[in-house]
């Protein structure tokens, strides 16, 4: 007689065919706000329904679904509660997770079904999709850049105390935050380091967005603000410059080339940082292969080895001197100006 352990490997990779449908379920969840709409006790379906505009009947479908996953528990059939991960997702929890539930706006849909054919053709297809690439189609639709930018903080700012403590910060006298965004990392920095000025350096765009406490605040004294586009030049000199979440955006010659500008306005001796997520082989988690899909998919960008970074940094004239792990999704792949 055979004995099983498990699953089949058919039915394993059956399973993984259906994350489609998982995914489906919690986003549809978090876009219909359920987890502020049941009450801190047993709520009825019917006012559920009521307080997120949905036909009851249906919305009690969804609930079972998502009971199924532990997200709620059904008390009855027309009765639900919340769970832990039911809460979690209330847009008063910690952490923000709401926000990183719905970053995706209907090019996240459209493009990882375009998968197939964009590994077939080698090159991101989301301008053949949208008529535009994903940076242009933000701007012209300013939900999905709220979304976006709400959940990519939610996520990546609560690493910032691990990056902080894995930055190379001895005898650093300025940072700069390139692509800084709202600025929490530099913030989280100078906090960390009072011996540190910092430079915030982003689009014009992007000022609006910055921490006011970088702007009006005691941090404001050690931090200057510098508008600019590292694809052409980077107007000032640091001892170290950081990039997190930023280079994995682009492809291997753009990302050279901000190394390359950074390098020709930095003194010899100072670092160069990047703060991404770590390809390797043989993976060690979904997360990250399936990250380098995403930007592919995208942006056109890649997430990179330990020896893809070391290319990297020679091309553009750069030491690459290793990789520090932060204990988060993070690595920080650390080069050197010569000299």
């Amino acid at each position: 007689m055979t004995s099983t352990t498990g699953p089949s490997p058919a039915a394993r990779v059956r399973r993984l065919s259906n994350s489609v449908q998982d995914a489906a379920i919690v986003r549809a969840a978090a876009e219909l706000g359920l987890a502020d709409a049941v009450g801190d006790g047993p709520t009825p379906v019917t006012e559920i329904a009521a307080r997120v505009s949905a036909e009851p009947a249906t919305l009690a479908r969804l609930l079972r679904a998502l009971t199924a996953y532990g997200i709620f528990e059904q008390v009855t059939p027309d009765v639900y509660a919340h769970t832990e991960m039911s809460r979690a997702m209330r847009r008063d929890h910690p952490g923000g997770l709401i926000h990183t539930l719905l970053t995706p706006s209907d090019w996240g849909w459209a493009m990882w079904g375009r998968l197939a054919e964009s590994v077939r053709a080698g090159r991101c297809l989301f301008p053949d999709v949208f008529g535009t690439d994903f940076f242009d189609y933000l701007g012209e639709h300013p939900e999905a850049q709220a979304r976006m930018f709400r959940g990519m903080t939610s996520w990546s700012d609560q690493m910032n105390p691990a990056l902080v403590g894995a930055l190379p910060l001895e005898g650093v006298g300025t940072v700069a935050d390139m692509g800084a965004g709202s600025g929490t990392l530099l913030r989280a920095i100078l906090e960390h380091a009072p011996h540190v000025s910092g430079v915030w350096f982003d689009t014009e765009a992007t000022l609006a967005v910055v921490e006011d406490e970088l702007l009006s605040g005691p941090l404001s004294e050690r931090c200057a603000l510098v508008t600019g586009d590292y694809f052409h030049e980077v107007p000032f000199s640091a001892d170290l410059y950081v990039f997190k979440l930023t280079l994995h955006m682009y492809d291997d010659e753009p990302s050279e080339r901000i190394l390359r500008n950074v390098a020709a306005s930095a003194k010899p001796g100072a670092r160069i940082v990047i703060a991404d997520p770590l390809l390797q082989d043989p993976p060690e988690s979904k997360f990250v292969p399936s990250m380098d899909l995403h930007m592919l998919l995208v942006m056109g960008g890649k997430e990179r080895t330990e020896q893809d970074y070391a290319d990297l940094f020679k091309r553009a004239g750069l030491e690459f001197t290793g990789i520090t792990p932060t204990g988060t999704d993070l690595h920080l792949t650390v080069g050197r100006v010569p000299g």
